[in-house]
């Protein structure tokens, strides 16, 4: 019997140290206060992307032809004026020869224009010729001074993309038949298209427009006019996010972005959104969305030496609200339909139920519409 009773008082004790120490537990857990405070209510958006340069600079072909070198890789970082190109065109050498001579023809009708002005020039003050005839000689000199400047300027464009030297065509004359020949049958050199890089920075593949790339190699056909390869800078660079018809009206030009990715995670980006589509578009039946364009610019040079055009990221925007009242969201309770917070009176120390309105929810916080003062306190588990 002694033995049952020792094995009684034993749980007895047992069941007295639970119960102190469960009461102390609920205590504790009841011990939280917080104070009802107004702060703005902020939540993050996230968004997915694909590098992007800064800025472009597309580079065509000036002429029908075929690749004949590239002195580059793309990929390549280049300077401006730097030769990228060579493209063999019979084309373009057809279209030399007839600009050369449309040239030089314009360039002796303009000198002939302008002595026969003179003499009219002459004629009129002595009073030889009608007023007439003089504007009719003034009419001939002017157009003949726009076709020369215009033969000039077409003969300059193509001037630049041929490697010709030890010649001065600007000093031609209709009677240098021989240089003009010779000229005329300098094949290879007619036939070769320089290609230079019209900016500084990184030498990309040109797109489809479909999103895929093209790819360019030596022996390629090109048609004038076609993107041959592509100039970013990438000092900076760029994103492209698409943003849901019911978050579009929270963001806004020069607003503050984050910028990480999973390939260089030793790096945030600090960026803003630039641009804003205020037309949305819908794909496959979801959603309107509407395209928002993100910067981040300047990078240095460690940044770019890590981060490489066509790498994703991700794009993290802070969305503020005017100031509300706030409590933590451990201290709402909901029972019974209900919807109420404990709150500690500072005079009495008393715990009283106070039934409450919530608004907005983010993480941690939930919004208080009516019933709570800013500066009471408030009591909940930690």
């Amino acid at each position: 019997m002694k033995r049952y009773a020792k094995i009684a008082i034993i749980i007895f004790l047992l069941g007295c140290l639970y119960a102190i120490m469960h009461h102390h537990k609920k205590n504790s857990a009841q011990s939280v206060v917080a104070t009802v405070k107004i702060a703005p209510l902020t939540t993050t958006l996230y968004y997915s992307g694909i590098i992007e340069p800064l800025k472009t600079v597309v580079i065509t072909s000036p002429a029908d032809g075929v690749i004949n070198e590239m002195l580059f890789h793309f990929g390549d970082e280049v300077k401006q004026g730097q030769l990228l190109f060579s493209i063999f065109s019979d084309k373009f050498q057809t279209d030399y020869k007839t600009t050369l001579m449309q040239y030089i023809k314009a360039k002796t009708d303009y000198a002939n224009s302008q002595s026969q002005m003179r003499e009219g020039d002459f004629l009129h003050q002595n009073q030889l010729i009608s007023d007439d005839d003089y504007k009719a000689k003034q009419i001939t000199y002017y157009n003949a001074r726009l076709a020369m400047v215009q033969a000039k300027d077409a003969l300059d464009h193509l001037q630049k993309q041929i490697d010709f030297h030890g010649m001065n065509f600007y000093d031609l004359k209709i009677e240098d038949i021989d240089k003009i020949t010779q000229i005329l049958h300098a094949q290879n050199a007619l036939q070769q298209i320089h290609v230079v890089s019209a900016a500084s920075g990184v030498v990309l593949l040109p797109n489809k427009g479909d999103g895929e790339l093209k790819k360019i190699v030596k022996g390629d056909a090109v048609k004038q006019g076609d993107v041959i390869a592509v100039i970013g800078d990438v000092s900076g660079l760029m994103l492209h996010i698409n943003v849901s018809e019911f978050n579009v009206n929270q963001v806004k030009p020069g607003q503050k972005v984050k910028v990480t990715g999973a390939a260089f995670p030793d790096f945030i980006l600090e960026g803003e959104i630039s641009a804003i589509n205020r037309q949305g578009e819908t794909v496959q039946g979801s959603l309107p969305v509407f395209p928002v364009e993100v910067i981040v610019p300047t990078l240095t040079r460690q940044q770019q030496a890590m981060i490489h055009i066509g790498m994703s990221a991700k794009i993290a925007i802070e969305i503020g609200d005017s100031p509300k009242m706030t409590v933590p969201i451990k201290a709402v309770v909901q029972q019974d339909g209900k919807t109420y917070v404990y709150v500690k009176d500072d005079k009495t120390e008393k715990v009283h139920e106070v039934a409450v309105k919530t608004g907005e929810t983010t993480m941690d916080s939930v919004v208080i519409d009516a019933s709570l003062m800013p500066g009471e306190k408030i009591v909940f588990p930690d």
